[in-house]
């Protein structure tokens, strides 16, 4: 693997630039026109195509639009969309636009991550047929622009087919580099809609693809990574994504990103940091990517503050998570991720019913189940959850089982005993494996597990902090009210409260609670 730069590629941009140099600007453009103009890059090389452009006279990007698309193509590479841009922007430019202008801010708005109507979708439509018919690698690139929009908007399945229609177009271009991307881009709806194996056969034909090409830009392992890591974040493998988390971020700063795989890494990075180490250290990994998307993008993301809404009703901060989730409520939620997240935010909080039309694929039906026995009570509860896992155990998920732990309370031991799965092994296998993900998810902090509080204690606590009454707790936990007093008064006890209005108007101001429940 090299870093892009071919021995063709540097001799045809020092021909160019002796020729400029020698004979003039207009018999250099002439050459670069013929080395593939605005698709320099993808037939020579990016390093090639910054000589050029570092020797190009400075304002030749305004008067010869294929200079100006090469230039765009090179800034988006190297992490610049908002500065390429600028340059669509300028109102200077002196040539006649064509639909190649257009191509080139289509490439940029994916990589910027901004907001898509359906007026701007029907304009990128129409600009196929302005394209020109002889040049399948333009026309591959067009349809991995909109494979990114139509998946921005949630058309999962016009996505899959503009992605197929991409990959015809760069084989027939014979360039395995552009169309590892779509595989990618397929891996990652695949974990969307939870067709895990899917999934993996796509990042395995990424791979071989990028193997092929035989070069690296940039950051091309590291996306392929992410894709990996959020596979493992969905079968329960959360411990292998917190180390490479950062690292991750850093380089989709630097390098190669779009909103979606930058969301989806945000996503899987926070939801473990909370179920390892606590709602603290989600909220912190939650500021950082907010920061960076915001850096790398332009913008800020509806998609990634929607994990602020998930991380306090899983910590059972009700108000909020409503005022988070009225925060947010005017904010378009263009990521396919980010729309599925939606849903459930508002599900769980009453905000909406179960959609099954807005949770696609495999995930979606699991997902619905286990809404509905968050609805339920006693064997009817039990039966859902049930049937749940017997949705998940083709696939191997583990993540939604966790994002709705409480659904678990009251009937660990039932589903332990294995007697709903018998005769099925792998069934049995993957209920103890979430079980014992699900208790191990429960984080209490240091120093109240220093001061002797459990498990059970710390939910019922953390209940009381978000406001519920003794018969919410209880519901919520599957216990009995009696139950719930009982938890208290060792509370009390523990805490050395002396009573249930003493320790309320405690909790914000008592440290202890200052790692669990950070207050402004």
């Amino acid at each position: 693997m090299t870093n892009g730069t071919s021995d063709r590629g540097q001799a045809i941009a020092g021909r160019i630039l002796g020729l400029l140099e020698s004979r003039g600007e207009a018999r250099a453009l002439e050459v670069f026109e013929a080395a593939g103009g605005a698709l320099f890059a993808f037939r020579n090389g990016y390093p090639a195509l910054g000589r050029l452009l570092d020797a190009f006279p400075g304002d030749l990007w305004r008067r010869r639009e294929s200079v100006l698309g090469a230039l765009v193509f090179y800034l988006v590479k190297q992490g610049r969309a908002g500065r390429a841009r600028s340059y669509l922007d300028a109102p200077e430019i002196e040539f006649r636009k064509t639909a190649l202008f257009d191509l080139y801010a289509l490439m940029v708005e994916i990589h910027l991550g901004g907001p898509v109507s359906e007026e701007r979708l029907a304009g990128w439509i129409a600009l196929e047929r302005r394209l020109p018919v002889s040049e399948p690698l333009l026309e591959g690139l067009y349809h991995n622009c909109m494979l990114v929009m139509l998946v921005r908007l949630g058309r999962l399945k016009a996505a899959r087919e503009a992605g197929q229609r991409a990959i015809s177009c760069y084989r027939e271009a014979d360039h395995s580099y552009l169309e590892h991307f779509i595989h990618i881009h397929l891996a990652d709806l695949g974990v969307v809609e939870g067709r895990l194996r899917s999934a993996r056969r796509s990042l395995a034909a990424a791979e071989h693809c990028l193997e092929r090409s035989g070069v690296l830009y940039a950051n091309e392992r590291d996306l392929i990574e992410i894709i990996h890591l959020a596979i493992a974040y969905e079968t329960g493998r959360l411990e292998t994504i917190p180390d490479r988390a950062g690292a991750l971020r850093a380089s989709l700063l630097r390098g190669d990103s779009w909103s979606e795989v930058f969301v989806q890494l945000g996503r899987i990075s926070v939801m473990s940091a909370f179920f390892l180490s606590g709602p603290a250290r989600a909220r912190q990994e939650l500021e950082a990517f907010q920061a960076d998307y915001a850096r790398r993008h332009g913008t800020s993301s509806a998609a990634l503050d929607i994990l602020a809404v998930l991380i306090a009703r899983l910590d059972w901060r009700r108000q909020e998570a409503e005022a988070n989730l009225l925060a947010l409520s005017a904010e378009p939620v263009q990521s396919a991720i980010g729309a599925v997240m939606n849903v459930e935010a508002r599900v769980a909080l009453g905000h909406a019913g179960p959609d099954p039309a807005a949770l696609p694929g495999p995930r979606g039906a699991i997902v619905m189940a286990l809404h509905e026995a968050e609805a339920a009570t006693g064997a009817e509860r039990r039966r859902k959850v049930e049937r749940a896992l017997w949705l998940a155990v083709d696939e191997g998920q583990t993540a939604p089982f966790l994002e709705h732990r409480d659904v678990f309370a009251g009937l660990g031991a039932r589903l332990a005993s294995g007697r709903f799965a018998r005769g099925h092994r792998p069934l049995a296998r993957m209920t103890a494996r979430i079980l014992r993900a699900v208790e191990q998810s429960y984080v209490i902090p240091p120093d109240l597990a220093a001061r002797g509080v459990t498990l059970r204690q710390y939910r019922v606590l953390s209940a009381l902090q978000g406001g519920a009454t003794n018969k919410q707790i209880a519901r919520e936990l599957g216990i009995s009210e009696a139950t719930v007093k009982y938890h208290l008064s060792a509370l009390y006890r523990g805490l050395e409260f002396a009573n249930r209005k003493q320790l309320i108007d405690s909790l914000p101001e008592n440290e202890v609670f200052t790692e669990s429940w950070p207050l402004s």
